[in-house]
């Protein structure tokens, strides 16, 4: 006699210091809150699982339904017996079989045969159990003389046949499932489906977790939907998840509301703090980008040179460049925003020892005079 019964559960997932964030960041519904927090505001868990109850008899196939984080591999995970409660009550008459993840357990370094006694072993079975079902584990993994080599030998398929054999080889009282199993190529994938389907008919109960929805239909009969760790609603499997699907997709607009909400603030964010980073005579609006900056001596920022002062006509470019202040500044006329012009170096000045082009000369000049 199968019987699962499940009451007021619930699961912590402790941080152990390595998150310490801060309470405040985010505005969160209270009865949504999932975060364990000290009396400072610090985060120190999450709260996976929070008063679950249900329960579960012979012939029960049940859904859970949920979106991602919802809590529904941790149940099962608590099920399977991976996960002890932090309180609450979970009672399970009947063998149970979990197949969460079918690679678990496997040896590497073990041959394929051995494996096979050490995963029913794992399972709970006696050997005369696991020799009684060794030959038909051999014959539907189709592995032949693989399963005397090392694991490590085997493909990534042939890991996934010998997996897939070994867990549906016993019949179980209590079937925890997360997602509908397959392996292989597509010849050995629809033997799988089928052999899945007698397995999953064999069992006392089924709980199965998966987001297919024609899957939980065909399988299963009630339905329980796990919201933010909590169970939002149970009964008729179609029922549920005509509510649940109306439900995601209602919390789907509010999401792409606010996503973009955050892009369009981030953008905003980003050209402030690139104005703020700007000279404050270099700022310019969008309209400004295309013209030249007018200033207040009558030429423009992107002109090259400043107007000539008057009464240095005649001159010599180097006697105009020092002429010059000193005519504006008589003239009363505001200096020129440009740099000032580089004078040339007189014939008679010696030249830069550390100018390549000078000891190039210098080079020259010897080898001439020789």
């Amino acid at each position: 006699m199968s019987r699962i019964r499940v009451e007021n559960l619930c699961v912590h997932y402790p941080l152990y210091g390595r998150s310490r964030a801060a309470a405040g960041v985010h505005e969160v519904d209270s009865d949504f809150d999932r975060m364990v927090r000290d009396r400072k505001g610090h985060v120190t868990g999450v709260r996976a699982l929070q008063g679950v109850t249900f329960e579960a008899n012979a012939g029960d196939r049940i859904a859970l339904v949920g979106e991602n984080g919802s809590g529904k591999t941790t149940l099962l995970q608590v099920l399977a017996g991976v996960y002890a409660p932090d309180s609450g009550m979970v009672e399970i008459e009947g063998r149970t079989t979990a197949l969460v993840n079918i690679n678990l357990g496997m040896n590497a370094e073990a041959s394929g045969h051995r494996n096979i006694t050490l995963r029913g072993l794992a399972a709970g079975r006696t050997r005369a159990e696991i020799e009684e079902r060794r030959a038909e584990i051999a014959a539907f993994s189709e592995l032949g003389e693989f399963l005397s080599l090392p694991v490590e030998t085997y493909s990534a398929g042939m890991r996934m046949r010998l997996s897939f054999a070994i867990a549906t080889a016993f019949e179980p009282d209590v079937l925890i499932l997360d997602e509908w199993l397959s392996a292989g190529d597509a010849a050995f994938r629809k033997k799988a489906t089928e052999r899945m389907r007698n397995f999953v008919d064999k069992a006392g109960i089924l709980v199965l977790a998966s987001h297919s929805p024609s899957l939980l239909i065909d399988t299963c009969k009630r339905a329980l939907w796990l919201d933010a760790g909590r169970v939002r609603a149970e009964g008729d499997v179609k029922e549920i998840l005509q509510v649940y699907g109306e439900e995601m997709d209602r919390r789907q607009v509010g999401r792409d509301e606010r996503a973009r909400l955050q892009i369009e603030a981030a953008a905003e964010a980003r050209e402030a703090s690139r104005l703020k980073a700007l000279p404050r005579s270099g700022r310019r609006g969008p309209e400004d980008a295309a013209a030249p900056q007018e200033v207040a001596d009558g030429y423009t920022a992107d002109t090259d040179a400043a107007p000539v002062p008057e009464g240095i006509d005649g001159l010599t470019d180097a006697e105009r460049a020092l002429a010059a202040p000193d005519l504006m500044n008589g003239a009363g006329a505001p200096a020129p925003r440009r740099a000032a012009a580089r004078i040339p170096a007189l014939s008679h000045a010696e030249p830069d020892p550390h100018n390549p082009i000078a000891r190039l000369m210098r080079r020259l000049a010897r080898a001439l005079g020789r």
